[in-house]
């Protein structure tokens, strides 16, 4: 862990009490955040399918990095900026932009948890044999009813109505990162993390290299966004032939019989797409899988970066469901909410919505390097 010099009674009563592991950052208006040291570490400490070198997470504009700040807790925006803060409402209803702007209001270095961070803290779950329970279930576990937050509107664990998104942090330490006080609290569950840095487009899958996603723009064209050619793995341009795509594998249909919960695989073209191009007006125009189902169409291989930020499963397997619409620009959301059981995971992934999208159960956390 990096030293923090300026110290105050705040802080350093968090740093004692953690070991270190977590500290207290200060915004540019002076509010308190409270943030998780993730030392790097590299990919071949995973497995051997998931590449070597340092993971994507620790390299950002090019300079790897000892490791990332996260915050324990899923964001709250309070004057312009996100937050990490315990026992409060996480903010939801923002359309995903608005996350980056108050994010990056913080101050240097802060943005909002990328895809390669949720990646990196969800595969050293998983390797060492650990992945937390959450709320998945209108304040409670799903898998384990007992295990129990504040819901946000005082309402009673369980009860399918009101708000049941909880409290940052109010649930036990099993719905932390490591089962531990100084955890990382409510990545499963809750709420819906948005997490920038790759995105659909037309169904190819396009990301930002390493951890630039930290520092870049995120919405438009203007990113270096490349795609990944299904040959050999490399990085290429956008749009180019032959490169990695989640298919359908079965032609949408609008005549009543959807095929929502219907298969898709990774492939090299887009045989199927489950909704017409542009048009969201049905809501269950979208396919889904169970994170470790996902498979590679006949003659594609998997190539270790899609391994690596859990966009294709590998030999460490990851709880949760995917989504995703392979028509129109989609952006990742991490975790699952309150209402997904099972669905809901460090797999889970949703790559169904456009960034302009609001809804009151998504939201982001804040991270910094």
């Amino acid at each position: 862990m990096p030293t923090v010099f300026v110290k105050d009674d705040l802080r350093a009563a968090v740093e004692a009490a953690t070991g270190g592991l977590v500290s207290v950052h200060y915004t540019q208006q002076g509010q308190p955040t409270f943030m998780r040291w993730i030392p790097k570490f590299n990919l071949e400490d995973l497995g051997a399918d998931y590449g070597t070198g340092v993971h994507p997470a620790f390299v950002v504009d090019g300079v790897t990095r000892d490791g990332i700040w996260i915050g324990v807790y899923p964001g709250i925006v309070r004057n312009g900026e996100l937050l990490s803060l315990p026992g409060v409402a996480p903010t939801v209803s923002q359309p995903y932009t608005s996350f980056v702007t108050a994010a990056r209001a913080a101050g240097p270095g802060f943005h909002v948890m990328t895809n390669a961070e949720w990646s990196a803290i969800a595969l050293w779950c998983a390797r060492n044999g650990y992945q937390p329970r959450g709320n998945t279930n209108w304040g409670r576990a799903h898998d384990a009813p007992w295990e129990t937050g504040t819901r946000v509107d005082g309402g009673t664990p369980g009860s399918a109505s009101g708000n049941g998104n909880t409290l940052t942090g109010s649930g036990p330490v099993s719905w932390r990162h490591d089962n531990s006080p100084a955890g990382i609290a409510d990545l499963v569950g809750n709420i819906w993390e948005f997490t920038p840095g790759v995105r659909l487009v037309e169904g190819e899958i396009q990301i930002l290299p390493n951890n630039n996603a930290a520092s870049a723009a995120l919405f438009d064209d203007t990113a270096p966004w490349q795609a990944i050619r299904a040959s050999d793995g490399a990085l290429v341009a956008p749009g180019t032939a032959g490169t990695l795509k989640y298919d359908s594998t079965v032609a949408y249909s609008d005549n009543g019989v959807v095929n929502d919960l219907g298969a898709f695989q990774i492939d090299d073209v887009v045989d199927f797409r489950n909704g017409p191009s542009g048009d969201d007006s049905n809501s269950y125009d979208n396919n889904s899988i169970a994170f470790s189902s996902l498979a590679a169409d006949t003659g594609i291989t998997v190539p270790a970066i899609l391994r690596a930020l859990c966009l294709a499963p590998g030999s460490l397997s990851l709880k949760g469901r995917i989504w995703m619409r392979n028509h129109g620009k989609r952006y990742p959301l991490r975790g699952g909410s309150r209402s997904y059981g099972a669905y809901a995971g460090l797999g889970a992934l949703n790559l169904y919505n456009p960034a302009s999208n609001a809804y009151s159960d998504v939201g982001a956390r804040l991270a910094k390097v």
